[in-house]
């Protein structure tokens, strides 16, 4: 259903006015040269964005409006999205990409288990497969019969679909149920990438938020400890945005809150791990001498202590109690 002729009450009540999201799709899609006032009206509003999709009273208005509009790709796409200075409009989108994507019924409140989110995600690759062989069965007949494990990667799926003419890209993603057709007011180009990137990013397979928790490190590592996330959060002022994970008064679920309350409890415990060393590293003096230490310490730290290479002083089994 296109949502462009929905009562205008749908829209109050989603809480995000149209003329919005068309303006933030607007700007995406400008020179590659954009100003600084607009990149950061653009991490406000993802900001924005992913606050209502945080929430149940909002979301289950803002995400049917998130995947009608083909939000995700079409910031993807855009050349904000892939300015080399713009890694916070990039951390905003994964973040809001993360909420869109949460496994929860955005009408029961109920969350998904790891089988049901699994079995939605096969569903939408039958759908594919289904349309591919009815339609286009002379170019699509391998995807078609594929096993879903052979055509839920990006890459696989895009060599597939690669065969397709952008005529038959738009009908394939119109038979889906997707949007090809912007108002002029927009000035959204649908592209062969763009129509490529909604039919990619609809049925490749999704981290769920308990497998990317799971990938995350606990201990600190020097790759970990010096993340450009963190380091940007570091020098906070309010003028911008953060790419961090909020405590409200109203969480998707248990798993949302668990999952939002350890990523906040990483940040603050690496920051501090990561001003205690570099506090300890300047106590110390650290000078450049010759070989073989082509390293001296002049200085002193009561929580350092020399070592001539690292070892292991024990190991054994911890049996845990019944």
């Amino acid at each position: 259903m296109a949502l462009f002729n929905a009562p205008r009450l749908y829209w109050q009540a989603s809480g995000v006015k149209l003329r919005h999201v068309v303006l933030v799709c607007a700007m995406s899609f400008t020179s590659a040269d954009t100003a600084t006032e607009n990149t950061m009206y653009c991490e406000r509003f993802l900001e924005f964005l992913t606050d209502l999709e945080s929430q149940l009273p909002t979301r289950r208005y803002v995400t049917t409006l998130v995947k009608d509009l083909n939000l995700l790709a079409l910031i993807r796409l855009s050349p904000t999205f892939n300015g080399e200075e713009n890694g916070l409009f990039r951390d905003l989108f994964v973040l809001l990409r993360q909420f869109v994507n949460f496994p929860v019924d955005d009408n029961t409140g109920i969350q998904h288990t790891q089988v049901q989110s699994y079995e939605e995600h096969c569903a939408r690759l039958a759908r594919l497969q289904r349309a591919s062989l009815k339609n286009f069965k002379e170019k699509l007949t391998i995807l078609a019969l594929s096993n879903y494990a052979a055509i839920e990667k990006r890459t696989e799926l895009e060599a597939h679909l690669g065969s397709l003419s952008d005529k038959e890209l738009a009908d394939l993603s119109g038979l889906l149920g997707f949007r090809t057709k912007y108002p002029p007011s927009a000035k959204v180009e649908v592209s062969r990438d763009l129509l490529m990137e909604i039919l990619l990013s609809s049925h490749e397979r999704r981290r769920t938020f308990r497998e990317s928790m799971r990938d995350l490190s606990i201990l600190p590592t020097e790759a970990a400890l010096y993340e450009p996330t963190l380091l940007r959060n570091e020098h906070y002022d309010g003028s911008r945005s953060l790419a961090i994970p909020k405590l409200n008064l109203q969480y998707l679920s248990v798993g949302d809150f668990l999952w939002r309350s350890f990523v906040l409890y990483r940040c603050e415990s690496f920051f501090e791990i990561r001003k205690d060393m570099e506090e300890t590293i300047k106590r110390l003096q650290p000078q450049h001498a010759q070989l073989p230490n082509p390293v001296r310490f002049d200085g002193f730290s009561r929580m350092t202590i020399p070592i001539s290479k690292p070892a292991y002083v024990g190991l054994r089994i911890v049996t845990l109690a019944p």
